[in-house]
């Protein structure tokens, strides 16, 4: 399979739109290279069914298939109003109460709204700001008397049942992970996803637990993602990239909770810092939502799209528009269109090394050499997939051919940004094997041809994580 000619990757949601082995064989040729699985939706087995789809699709066209799989986390909902809904009306009174679970069953109050979040009444304060259905309604607390919460309609509508409901200002006392999630967790590990996406995440404390979790069932190698969604992240940004695997802009929540108008820099802010510490970043959320009823997208999402990318995001991410639109195949042709066009103008950053050592000296030694001579690509050697993002971090236009024993690295680095893994059949544990290596896999798989002057980084032995020791220009022969 050729070179492909944007670096950028593409998230793809699946869904009823795109779970058909030919629909979504038709995505990967138009540049998909990471599936989410969104485990808000759907059953262990429509899940297990769609992996298995990936993998088979996957190898039958030999290329690496990211699987990625979101946790849902907890969600606070309305209870049961009746079928019509109730009618919010901006000025008056509407009382917030929490759910009793001592109730057979969950019903409606003629004056009040009921909620699956027992300690309201305990943690707001007169002024809290309550959204409801992803932000469309506003409440603000006016009083508190018991578990009830009485509340001034600011921005009203027709309510329907089982809403969400956001505390933008309240640290809420609510696990990152359910019993849901941890059970969810079990079945992703059990069917071999590769990449975990963490919801709900306010602190490094959260990523820890998944980690620990992971852990007990036996798993060393699964790699986390944690979804910025949340005012407490950002204020803790620094301390969950320090522990987390990636990031995912997560701007439909994000957007919810703070002010809309806060999200373009924040979102820029985040995908500086990935880039600056060398960590994958999916930007996500209403990219080219128009686009689950339209063949084409808004201008104005065309360019939300391309300015992520010249931002510097290693990935950007589609959901309803693959999950459950009307033109899948044809909203991945988009993002690539866009990323391939974007790329060839934009300027990308070069940031410092985050370390002082032999490694990330290795690595920014790729953008000196890359400044003087002109390569085809370069070749990181990775059993681990560390030396791969770490030339990915240098952001060159070139594509990076990361050659790993690891069919666990293989599927995994197809999210990082510019690289094309391939799999080796056995480690390589000499300079010469590398050289050999590298001659058979490039030149026999059309990725270059003789006389064609490549860049090799890697380490020798390999297997060891930070082992990058060696950086070698060739020419094929």
């Amino acid at each position: 399979m050729a070179i492909p000619q944007h670096l950028t990757k593409i998230v793809a949601t699946i869904g009823p739109a795109s779970r058909s082995p030919n629909v979504f064989r038709r995505m990967v040729e138009a540049g998909v290279t990471v599936a989410r699985l969104n485990f808000s939706h759907g059953s262990y087995a429509d899940h297990a069914k769609t992996i298995t789809m990936i993998r088979e699709v996957s190898e039958e066209m030999d290329v690496p298939i990211t699987i990625l799989q979101d946790l849902q986390g907890p969600k606070i909902r309305v209870g049961e109003l009746p079928p019509t809904g109730i009618k919010l009306i901006e000025g008056n009174s509407i009382t917030l109460i929490p759910i009793d679970p001592n109730q057979t069953s969950d019903r409606h109050y003629a004056d009040a709204i009921t909620i699956d979040y027992p300690y309201v009444a305990e943690e707001a304060t007169i002024g809290t700001q309550i959204l409801l259905a992803d932000g469309i309604f506003e409440l603000k607390v006016t009083g508190l008397e018991g578990n009830a919460v009485y509340c001034e309609v600011i921005k009203g509508g027709i309510l329907t049942s089982h809403k969400g409901v956001n505390f933008p200002s309240l640290n809420l006392r609510l696990p990152s992970m359910t019993e849901k999630d941890q059970q969810d967790l079990a079945f992703g590990l059990a069917q071999g996803v590769d990449w975990i996406s963490l919801s709900f995440v306010r602190q490094a404390a959260d990523v820890k637990r998944l980690k620990s979790l992971i852990a007990e069932h036996g798993k060393t190698d699964i790699s986390i993602i944690a979804k910025i969604e949340k005012p407490q992240a950002i204020a803790n940004l620094e301390e969950i990239i320090a522990v987390v695997d990636g990031i995912m802009v997560a701007r439909g929540d994000l957007g919810v909770e703070m002010p809309p108008e806060r999200v373009p820099m924040i979102q820029k802010h985040i995908i500086r810092r990935c880039n600056e510490v060398g960590i994958p970043v999916i930007t996500a959320t209403q990219m080219l939502e128009s686009m689950i009823q339209n063949p084409r997208p808004t201008r104005a999402e065309a360019s939300d799209v391309a300015n992520a990318i010249m931002d510097g995001t290693d990935a950007v991410m589609l959901s309803g528009e693959s999950a459950v639109g009307d033109y899948p195949v044809q909203a991945v042709e988009m993002m690539t269109r866009i990323a391939s066009e974007v790329e060839k103008d934009a300027s990308f950053i070069n940031y410092p090394a985050s370390r002082t050592d032999e490694v990330h000296a290795i690595s920014e030694a790729l953008h000196a050499i890359s400044d003087v001579i002109d390569f085809r690509c370069i070749v990181a050697f990775t059993a681990t997939g560390y030396t791969a993002i770490l030339a990915s971090k240098e952001r060159l236009k070139l594509p990076i051919i990361a050659l790993t024993p690891s069919i666990n690295v293989y599927h995994r680095l197809n999210l990082v940004w510019g690289v094309k893994p391939l799999l080796l059949e056995q480690e390589v544990n000499s300079f010469e094997m590398v050289i050999q290596q590298v001659e058979s896999y490039l030149i026999g798989r059309n990725l270059a041809s003789q006389g064609d002057r490549v860049l090799i980084v890697g380490g020798i032995p390999m297997g060891v994580q930070g082992g990058t020791n060696f950086l070698k220009i060739h020419i094929l022969s």
